[in-house]
């Protein structure tokens, strides 16, 4: 019976927790853009949010899989508003590998977040497209929450809508000019000669691509909705 109640706690809290990121994440953020203005003017909700689940029982499966994306998400939107107005995550000293985060009573980096929590339990390159860094050269941010019940169809769903956006993967003819994120990522997509065959699996368009490819610079200014 305790077992049977315990279980049934676990997906009231998740539950909630999952209606709160998708309320947050509906209002704040517009066609990939976040309005860091708005939130720091009123930062309730977020704060409110983050202290709630920062000792959030471990959950599993795609319960923790999804849990872990937009805390990821929610943690950088964070850090951006704590030093607002800033013209991007790279002109803060450590964004990414020293400003901590309280997560289940530890300090932790988003780099430690991302690839020593989130990768290594659920080892899938299709995360590099909804884990979103603050910066215009990112994969757009999505407007809500990502869900257990719908995680499969919301990554696949968003990582064929980056790969299809021509300012993401630049195409002429059969050559591709790629993001950086496959360069720095590469062994997850199981090596460079790798890339293209993820790339072409996703792509919509009926083309042929070379196994060749280039990389366009990083813009890492911030992708703030003005």
């Amino acid at each position: 019976m305790k077992t049977l109640a315990a279980f049934f706690l676990f997906l009231f809290s998740y539950s909630l927790h999952a209606q709160e990121f998708d309320a947050f994440f509906n209002k704040n953020v517009k066609d990939g853009l976040v309005d860091y203005g708005a939130i720091k003017k009123n930062p309730a909700q977020l704060n409110t949010l983050l202290k709630e689940i920062a000792n959030a029982p471990a959950k599993t499966g795609d319960y923790e899989k999804a849990f872990l994306i937009n805390l990821y998400n929610a943690f950088v939107i964070k850090g951006i508003v704590d030093h607002y107005p800033v013209e991007g995550p790279l002109k803060i000293d450590g964004f990414f590998d020293t400003q901590t985060f309280n997560f289940r009573g530890e300090q932790v980096t988003l780099n430690q977040l991302e690839k020593e929590i989130l990768m290594k339990q659920f080892p899938d390159p299709r995360l590099h497209f909804v884990l979103v860094c603050a910066a215009k050269g990112c994969p757009k941010l999505a407007s809500f929450a990502y869900s257990a019940k719908e995680l499969e169809s919301q990554i696949e769903s968003q990582t064929r809508k980056v790969i299809n956006d021509p300012t993401f993967i630049r195409l002429e003819g059969p050559n591709a000019q790629v993001s950086y994120i496959f360069d720095w990522y590469a062994a997850d997509f199981g090596g460079k000669d790798q890339v293209i065959p993820f790339i072409q699996k996703y792509l919509l368009k009926k083309i042929k691509l070379s196994p060749k490819y280039t990389f366009y610079n990083y813009d890492w200014s911030l992708n703030e909705l003005k």
